[in-house]
């Protein structure tokens, strides 16, 4: 079946002429035929034809045949965040040539699509992703809803969140059976501010990776859960406490430093939630610790740390303004656009200038937030606002903010009966 392809492509990429190549051992005519996969040859000729070409036809031939298999091996790799081992297939794959002859270029293409998005590269993923979206109707069923699980994914990075819910819940679990979708749907509805099914679909995500023993995508999962379960202002703190302690101890016996950044940082934020600054801050500059320097996600903790000190008041101003013209630093060379804005408020607050702060915050930062999705953060900076207008005696805006604040909770209220 593939022997005609093979030949081909080796042919083209020697560039040598279908005469070159069947000179003294049969007809152009016969070459043609071969190479279209129309007419049967011997294996004399095929081992003639391979010869010519320095091509082990067997090694090729195996090659393509252990495509699928090798697929899916990498598939499953991506779920369960083997990213070294991933990133070796990927390298390996990407030297195959013959790729693109086999039934299977589509699929590589799609998981080459996931790739991407597990490494953060997002532009790449979407051009891949638009090269397969024209053809969605040649694919094979297990393809399609791959390509809307790929397509969910890609909406969550951009954080369209509500467009990824659509999509995954056309996804028919017949003809994909992948649980992981769960955990990408709990992620989706956290995002959208529905704890509920977040929790619901963790707990499914989480049966699952503990049946096949996937212990990475477990401690992704428990703290996801344990994300939802803490919107609950009367559950105990200590089993709190115990639970993130446990992720803990369970991200240093599977050595994933990456796993215990995230989970010390959201522990720090739970501290910082109860008013405990200090503490907040030590896990914060932990968390700081195991990360890379001038990246994102250092970035985070780093906000973190100097948000719970100016709060706090734990550290000098001199220490504060060091911390905010490191983070400055850093949103600049990561392009954050919404860390610059806050590192600003951050240094208003640090020399108390509150009349700079508040202007700042109503005329750059206030208007980023919405126009870019960040509903909360901005709710929480509009209280911040009303309480000033009202205490400047400035009812006129102080009432805009405060209708802007009983909008965003009559919308919240309906978007929890909707879900319940």
């Amino acid at each position: 079946m593939y022997e005609g392809k093979i030949i081909r492509f080796y042919r083209r990429k020697v560039k040598m002429t279908q005469d070159e190549l069947g000179r003294g051992i049969c007809s152009v005519t016969h070459i043609s035929k071969i190479e279209r996969g129309i007419t049967e040859y011997s294996p004399e000729i095929t081992k003639l034809l391979s010869q010519r070409l320095q091509i082990d036809m067997e090694k090729e031939l195996s090659c393509l045949l252990n495509l699928k298999t090798k697929l899916d091996y990498w598939h499953e790799l991506m779920i369960s965040q083997n990213r070294k081992a991933a990133t070796d297939v990927h390298i390996e794959l990407k030297a195959n040539k013959l790729l693109e002859l086999s039934e299977h270029a589509a699929y590589y293409t799609l998981l080459v699509a996931n790739y991407y998005l597990t490494q953060g590269s997002i532009e790449k993923a979407k051009k891949r992703i638009d090269n397969i979206e024209s053809s969605v109707d040649l694919l094979s069923a297990y393809e399609a809803n791959l390509f809307k699980h790929v397509l969910a994914l890609y909406y969550i990075s951009v954080d369209e969140h509500t467009k990824s819910i659509d999509i995954f819940n056309t996804i028919d679990y017949k003809f994909y059976p992948n649980p992981s979708i769960y955990y990408d749907l709990a992620v989706a509805y956290q995002n959208v501010h529905s704890p509920v099914l977040a929790y619901h679909y963790a707990e499914k995500a989480l049966n699952h990776f503990k049946k096949t023993n996937q212990f990475l995508r477990i401690i992704d999962t428990e703290n996801l859960m344990l994300i939802q379960v803490e919107s609950d202002k009367y559950r105990n703190f200590d089993d709190t406490i115990e639970q993130y302690e446990n992720l803990l101890k369970l991200c240093d016996l599977c050595n994933s430093i990456e796993k215990k950044a995230m989970v010390l940082h959201n522990f720090a934020y739970e501290h910082f939630r109860r008013q405990n600054y200090e503490t907040a801050g030590e896990l914060y500059k932990e968390s700081m610790a195991l990360k890379d320097k001038d990246t994102p996600l250092y970035l985070l903790s780093l906000e973190g740390y100097t948000r719970s000190a100016l709060i706090g008041e734990f550290l000098s101003q001199d220490a504060l303004i060091a911390l905010i013209d490191e983070g400055s630093a850093i949103a600049d060379s990561c392009d954050q656009t919404l860390y610059k804005l806050i590192f600003n408020l951050h240094r208003y607050s640090a020399f108390q200038q509150e009349d700079d702060y508040h202007e700042y915050l109503f005329d750059s930062v206030l208007p980023y937030l919405k126009l870019h999705g960040y509903t909360l953060t901005a709710q929480t900076y509009d209280r911040d606002l009303f309480n000033y207008y009202t205490g400047k005696g400035n009812p006129d805006l102080a009432l805009e903010v405060a209708e802007r604040l009983i909008n965003a909770e009559c919308s919240k209220s309906l978007e929890t009966a909707d879900v319940l």
